[in-house]
């Protein structure tokens, strides 16, 4: 019976502690050791700020975007400059496809970009997980003559494979250069900007790896030439009631960029609203994505008023009716917003704001249930500075997937657990530890151990009885284990 009492106490210690440790992980494009960027965390509230990565000349830096959680785990993201040539005769390092594990705060370059990359270069937005597993991308530029043909490319997280699907060529299907979708039909969408017209919606099937131009835009400025143009940074959103919602820098009846919506046929398309310049309650130059919450789409712009010289603002839209309404007027709380919310466990929206020319860019919440708006976190150019076009990720520390029952299992011995003071780690055959780590149940490094062998006998009589994470890196790959010392 006691036997019994003391494991069910063990996995509510084990679950009770990794529940509550709930993050959100972002990137920024300058600040850090290298002033190349860095990759940081924030809790559920937005709060309690920790630098987990900092960018070099050597893994890439200035990420432009943000990070994307995979269904093993990890954090995917990608650098602009420095890095390393990956291509005999390029001259131009172009930064870098990164993978980051958020149990160890392990970072791994998975490719280098240079102007003769097959999938071209300058990523500017996140990858897309989409419903099968595979990471999907798209960049804007390809080739040594800095074209405008994009390239979209894949990649297996499960076989590390990278795969170039198809060109973007401007002629056809314009300037990409807006994070990808994935619809609930599976096919991938996104809005161009100039190029074929002025910018067009283009679909990506997915199982045939064809492009179809399937709305071309006649742009804006007057009222019957009211479409979109200038889609940059604008990622389409598929709402509740089916349609694509997307947004424009660009367009509109007044030339201030404008919102609509369009069904996944490229029919049916509605500018469901123009915005204005020199407005003191309305912004203009929307940018990032939407959120959906209640009924509702949130978003947000760049520009209050006057160019440069203001915040902007947060708007939603009602899906029933079409109406648009401003929310918020940002002052003190935050400069350019230029992400997509994301909903927090909490049930409250964050964004980030790049800070433009005033500051350095915060994180920023907005509490649906009395519309007010509080600075969570002010970055500086110490530690990390200028998020560009961020959408937190939400990492959950309770739901990451631990290596329990991959092949490493029948290579990779670790015992006894629980244990008092010595955790043996012992490999077979031939293959080689290359190095362990201990960690506490926040993922902090408590210990490492670099040297090379196929057997550790490790001390941990500097731990206190608790539950730990194990991570032990291989030739053959990695594993993380939940170890309890007594």
């Amino acid at each position: 019976m006691n036997k019994i009492i003391l494991g069910l106490l063990l996995n509510l210690l084990i679950y009770g502690s990794v529940s509550a440790q709930i993050y959100m992980y972002g990137t920024t494009l300058e600040g850090g050791t290298n002033n190349l960027g860095t990759i940081y965390r924030v809790d559920q509230n937005g709060q309690n700020y920790e630098k987990v990565f900092d960018f070099s000349t050597t893994t890439g830096g200035r990420p432009t975007a943000g990070l994307t959680l995979a269904n093993n785990g990890k954090l995917y993201g990608l650098t602009n400059i420095e890095g390393q040539i990956a291509n005999a005769g390029a001259t131009v390092k172009l930064g870098s496809f990164f993978e980051f594990d958020p149990l160890t705060n392990n970072f791994q370059v998975i490719q280098y970009f240079d102007e003769l990359s097959l999938t071209g270069y300058s990523h500017n937005d996140s990858p897309v997980l989409s419903a099968s597993g595979l990471l999907y991308a798209a960049s804007p530029i390809s080739g040594p003559t800095l074209s405008d043909d994009g390239k979209i490319w894949s990649y297996d997280v499960n076989t590390n494979t990278i795969q170039v699907l198809a060109t973007i060529t401007s002629s056809a299907y314009g300037f990409c250069d807006s994070k990808l979708m994935e619809a609930t039909d599976g096919n991938l969408y996104f809005t161009t900007a100039q190029g074929v017209n002025f910018g067009a919606v283009v679909r990506f099937n997915t199982q045939s790896n064809l492009l179809e131009n399937i709305f071309t835009s006649t742009g804006g400025g007057t009222p019957t030439q009211d479409q979109f143009e200038s889609a940059i940074n604008n990622p389409l959103f598929e709402a509740s009631d089916g349609f694509l919602y997307g947004a424009s820098r660009a367009g509109g009846n007044n030339g201030k960029g404008n919102v609509f919506k369009i069904d996944k046929n490229g029919n049916n398309y509605q500018t469901l609203f123009s915005f204005t310049f020199g407005l003191n309650t309305e912004g203009f130059d929307p940018q990032g994505g939407f959120v959906e919450k209640n009924g509702f789409l949130y978003s947000a712009t760049k520009q209050l008023q006057a160019l440069d010289q203001y915040s902007g603002t947060f708007y939603k839209i009602e899906i029933a009716t079409g109406n648009l309404t401003f929310t918020n007027l940002l002052d003190l709380e935050g400069v350019s917003p230029l992400g997509t919310f994301v909903e927090s466990p909490n049930g409250r929206l964050y964004i980030t704001c790049s800070g433009g020319n005033e500051n350095s860019g915060s994180i920023v919440e907005l509490r649906l249930s009395n519309g007010v708006i509080t600075q969570r976190y002010a970055f500086n150019n110490n530690d990390s500075s200028t998020p560009l076009r961020n959408s937190l990720e939400i990492v959950d520390f309770s739901a990451l997937s631990i290596d329990e029952s991959s092949l490493l299992d029948n290579i990779v011995k670790t015992y006894p657990n629980p244990f008092q003071d010595i955790v043996n780690i012992k490999v077979e055959g031939s293959h080689l530890i290359e190095t362990i780590k201990i960690l506490d149940m926040k993922g902090s490094e408590l210990y490492i151990d670099n040297s090379i062998s196929n057997e550790s006998n490790l001390n941990t009589s500097f731990l206190s009885s608790g539950v730990y994470l194990l991570y032990i890196q291989t030739d053959l790959g990695s594993t993380t284990r939940k170890i309890i010392k007594e």
